[in-house]
């Protein structure tokens, strides 16, 4: 497990001298999480540990690359759907003996998808052909720029309070359809929301935009449904991918009467299709 920064608010004070207000968020994954104003606008602000010195660029750790592409890909997709790069690019520095790396992203104020699932209250049909429309959108402009997001899930969607709106976050894994991938011989991502061949991570060219669908087609189901379409507590690797590249799932309506007929055809089509794609590969 990644060791994370250890920071106070005027640790992050003292780096950012132009942020106010600053509090904690949280921690986890490879970093640390700090809500800030600048320019009287919130950003979150993101630390990660750093093995030591960054001497040179041909040479970087994962976590440093893992952040720039987060900060490429924020800088890079057009969607109002993907979060947005702050004004903090890519910048190192050193708390006491930590050696760390941070950038800035617009704050999204509001609740994650995965919390509103857990609240107990299926989204009404509106709401997910909503959710899916807009976080399609994103899968659409991260692929324009060659981008396949690899982690769409619940938690990383959230509901924004103002607006309503759906956005996309965390692209750390993002994977490069023309560069060098990250994470090279394990699988990456939450495997739940895996495609079946994100479960083939020796050969991960094989990945495109239908990848991020599949993993949009499986938030929405949990969305409408309240219940996971493939995922059941003790699952191994193997059941779980068995059970996403062989089964179907219960249908819809059979978890909650008030999905439309119309909507569950969606994922009936969504399910010949994507068998039909993956004959191909």
């Amino acid at each position: 497990m990644a060791q994370l920064p250890q920071l106070t608010p005027d640790d992050v004070g003292a780096l950012i001298p132009a942020a106010t207000a600053i509090q904690f968020v949280e921690s986890g994954g490879q970093k640390t999480v700090f809500r800030a104003r600048i320019s009287d606008h919130p950003y979150a602000l993101k630390f990660a540990l750093l093995p030591g010195p960054v001497d040179h660029e041909d040479d970087l750790p994962e976590v440093v690359a893992r952040a720039s592409r987060e900060v490429e890909t924020m800088r890079d997709c057009t969607s109002p759907h993907m979060v947005k790069l702050g004004p903090l690019g890519l910048t190192y520095a050193t708390v006491g003996t930590q050696s760390l790396v941070f950038f800035s992203e617009e704050f999204i104020d509001g609740m994650s998808v995965r919390s509103a699932i857990q609240q107990g209250n299926p989204f009404a049909a509106g709401e997910v052909i909503k959710l899916g429309l807009q976080i399609a959108d994103a899968i659409s402009a991260l692929w324009e720029i060659g981008k396949v997001h690899r982690d769409i899930k619940p938690g990383n969607i959230m509901r924004e309070a103002a607006s309503g709106n759906y956005i996309l976050l965390d692209a750390g894994l993002a994977f490069d359809i023309v560069g060098e991938s990250l994470s090279g011989g394990f699988p990456v991502g939450t495997m739940p929301y895996f495609s079946p061949e994100q479960f083939e991570y020796g050969n991960r060219r094989i990945l495109d935009f239908r990848s991020d669908i599949f993993a949009l087609g499986t938030t929405l189901y949990e969305a409408a449904t309240g219940t996971h379409p493939f995922w059941a507590q003790g699952d191994t690797a193997a059941a779980l991918y068995s059970k996403i590249s062989r089964a179907s799932p219960t249908r819809p309506r059979e978890l909650n009467q008030a999905v439309p007929e119309q909507l569950e055809r969606v994922r009936s089509e969504e399910r010949r299709v994507g068998k039909e794609c993956r004959s191909r590969w």
